[in-house]
């Protein structure tokens, strides 16, 4: 933001907007003169190809302000961002443009405003794009449907001259202008990142940044304090999953001074609590291409120059507007910022990819490629600074240039890129690495009282908790999740000393449940019942934070079983002693299963699997199955079963049948047969059945019948012989069967030697 906007339009005009049309009218006023910004062309990263429309739709009106003492109308809707802007970004007019505008909420008019000249800008390809525009910075107005605008100066009208009028939208069921839905709740907070899609439940561990992701702002029509408001805190992914709302914590009056910092090593800080761009709606579909330069060297302070008169819940619309500003009114490739701060302290995100990627802004004409750029909402010219804002500064330069190896408080020598308005192309610069855009540029940005607290910012950088990790957590960690019943208990460390720490809070689904000693490591939380976020906070007796966390499920209710425990016969070998088994296990939980214990005929510790392959002795046995959830609540069921072995001799024998005796086959003895249809028919009332029979080399195939209906044909042979060996099983209804044996009379091979029948009953 420039001292003040001077243009130079012949004749003055001012334009008013209000109920369906625009009238244009004339005004006088003087001059004053300003300057202009060149190009240069980096490497851009495509668009995203797959951009989805936003949950919330903004709309921009542009109203011709070249047609002087013209009175035609023009179609116009309620908005509550405005500027001016011109075609040539280097034709800048030489006079003065002043507007004001009427609320929609009383119909009354505002005091004449003065629009600065917007002294941010692109470097590089992104400068010398086609269609850019000049523009003065924004206004903020609110809901509003009229404005005056009034234009001095001596020489013609500039090319282009428009006024751009921007309704932000709202969620759905608002009335437009900026206006919030009726009955939106009054809490500018997030809503919890469930809500939308979430992602993966990932638990924040060590001391490096962590992306902090929120989601859903409410846009409410009440006011909202200074100092600031809840937000959410969330999973390490950019978009995000969340653990829930929680307020933020309190921080030094901005008056407090802080000791100079005495090292300039890196200082390893989490990224803050931020809005994503998902939260504040923004249009993806409408940005260009970005750059991602690999290193920041510095970060620059801005002010957006906007008004200071406007409610924290509206900060996610404000956000919103500048965007559509930027983009199409401008003509960059997207929020020309990587970050904002409302007057609340609360982080949004900015331009397009990621917020902890050195994604080159368009903010510091010269010093854009490997620079951060973070803008305060509002003209800190005017307003005063405050500790909310200064917390979340401090710590958002503390993460980005740790992350480089850089320290705020370090000294730096920059090179401008491109000429600006105070240095040449080529110039040098030796500044802190935490500065303000002034510092850089000939503007007043961030303005005087924001810039007059930039050391004490810079000093603030350095005292951030680090090395904050979760130890432990009772209960069950299973696919990103903690599982308990119904409380937990954490145990956290970290690298700052305690007394540097003012307070530890734990805080489950965004509520402070619990507020410790910064000495004190551990505590127990009661967790409901369902899916919860648990946050351990670290509040730095400088107001910083740090955060770890992640899902924590409770549950009280114990598993079930869908029904009895089905046993079924496998193919193996059998013998007097053991018979292959295999037990359906048909648990099943509210939330996740975790396995099973068997007691009893054998003991086993299974997981969360769908049956067991085991053996048992045949005759009649009690199965014990006791199901367990990932939480640890149980469930017990048992079951009686039998295993019975009926031998050849319980057959039917049709056509000629050989008795064989020896210790391998079952119980002694074996049928064998060579002759072709020659049949064998066990006749038994049960569940489950297998035909045995003894293979070799030379013994051959043979058909099997279940209750009259063929359904297999078998072959017998082996390389090795082999005894007692189940070739066809099966499992039917309880109730009276018969299976048949069939030999096939295979050429070469026609022996089948059967070995008995077993079945479970």
């Amino acid at each position: 933001m420039r001292r003040k906007l001077a243009m130079g339009i012949g004749t003055a005009t001012a334009v008013l907007a209000a109920g369906g049309g625009v009238a244009v009218l004339v005004w006088p006023a003087g001059t004053e003169p300003a300057g202009a910004a060149p190009v240069v062309t980096p490497t851009e990263l495509p668009p995203d190809p797959a951009a989805r429309p936003p949950r919330i739709r903004t709309a921009l009106a542009a109203v011709d302000l070249t047609r002087p003492n013209s009175a035609t109308q023009h179609d116009t809707r309620r908005f509550s961002l405005l500027g001016v802007s011109w075609s040539d970004p280097a034709a800048e007019p030489d006079g003065t443009i002043e507007v004001r505008t009427r609320a929609v909420a009383t119909g009354r008019w505002s005091g004449w405003q003065t629009l600065e000249k917007a002294d941010t800008g692109p470097d590089a390809a992104e400068a010398a794009v086609s269609g850019r525009r000049g523009a003065t910075e924004p206004l903020w107005a609110g809901a509003s449907d009229g404005v005056a605008v009034r234009i001095g100066g001596k020489a013609g009208l500039t090319k282009g001259l428009r006024l751009d009028l921007i309704d932000p939208g709202t969620e759905s069921g608002g009335r437009g202008g900026g206006e919030p839905s009726p009955g939106v709740p009054a809490d500018p907070s997030p809503t919890p990142a469930e809500t939308a899609a979430a992602p993966e439940d990932t638990p924040i561990e060590g001391d490096g940044p962590v992306d902090e992701t929120v989601e859903e702002p409410v846009e409410a029509p009440a006011a909202v304090e200074e100092t600031a408001p809840p937000a959410v805190e969330a999973d390490p992914d950019a978009g995000v999953d969340s653990v829930g709302r929680e307020a933020a914590p309190a921080a030094a009056a901005a008056s407090e001074p802080t000791a100079a910092p005495t090292s300039t090593a890196p200082v390893k800080a989490q990224f803050p609590t931020y809005y994503t761009r998902t939260a504040w709606s923004a249009d993806e579909t409408i940005v260009g291409g970005v750059t991602d330069a690999g290193q920041v060297k510095a970060v620059w302070v801005h002010h957006t120059g906007t008004s200071n008169n406007y409610d924290c819940a509206d900060s996610a619309a404000i956000v919103r507007a500048i965007q559509i500003n930027d983009v199409k009114v401008k003509g960059l490739s997207d929020l020309g910022y990587n970050y904002m701060v409302d007057r609340c302290g609360r982080l949004f995100e900015g331009r397009r990819g990621g917020v902890e990627n050195a994604i080159v802004p368009a903010a510091t004409v010269g010093f854009n490629t490997g620079f951060a750029a973070i803008a305060v909402i509002g003209n800190y010219e005017t307003a005063a600074s405050s500790a909310a804002i200064e917390t979340v500064l401090a710590q958002v330069g503390a993460a980005r240039l740790g992350k480089y190896g850089f320290n705020p408080a370090a000294q730096g020598t920059f090179t401008a890129g491109v000429a600006n308005d105070k240095l040449a192309k080529g110039a040098t610069i030796t500044i802190p690495r935490l500065s303000g855009h002034r510092d850089a540029d000939a503007t007043a940005c961030p303005g005087a009282n924001l810039y007059a607290r930039l050391a004490d910012i810079r000093a603030r950088s350095q005292q951030m908790v680090t090395g904050l990790t979760l130890g432990s957590v009772t209960g069950t960690y299973s696919g990103g999740a903690w599982y308990v019943k119904s409380s937990a208990t954490l145990t956290w460390s970290t690298a700052t000393a305690a007394a540097d720490i003012a307070r530890f809070e734990v805080l489950v689904d965004g509520t402070v449940v619990s507020t410790l000693g910064g000495d004190v490591h551990t505590a127990t939380v009661a967790i409901p019942a369902g899916r919860h976020g648990v946050t351990v906070r670290a509040v730095h007796v400088s107001g910083s934070t740090a955060r770890v966390g992640g899902t924590v499920h409770g549950d009280t209710t114990a598993p079930t079983f869908r029904g009895a425990l089905p046993l079924d016969l496998t193919t193996g070998t059998y013998s007097a002693t053991s018979a292959p088994v295999r037990l359906g296990l048909t648990g099943a939980d509210n939330l996740k299963l975790a396995g099973y214990t068997v007691s009893g005929p054998r003991a086993a510790t299974l997981g969360p699997v769908a049956s067991w392959a085991t053996t048992v002795k045949p005759g009649t046995v009690t199965w014990r199955v006791t199901a367990r959830d990932t939480a640890g609540n149980t469930r017990a069921t048992s079951m009686s079963r039998g295993v019975v072995l009926s031998a050849e001799t319980a057959a039917k024998k049709s056509g000629t049948w050989t008795r064989r005796t020896g210790k391998s086959y079952l119980g002694g003895k074996a049928l064998a047969a060579t002759r072709k249809n020659a049949k064998l028919t066990y006749t038994f009332t049960g569940r489950s059945a297998a035909l045995l029979f003894s293979r070799g080399s030379k013994t051959g195939k043979a058909y099997v019948y279940l209750d009259g209906r063929k359904v297999a044909t078998i072959d017998t042979r082996s390389g090795a012989t082999r005894y007692r060996q189940a070739l066809w099983v099966s499992s039917t209804s309880v109730k009276k069967h018969t299976v048949m044996i069939v030999v096939a009379g295979t050429a070469g091979r026609t022996t089948v030697v059967s070995d008995g029948l077993a079945y479970i009953r």
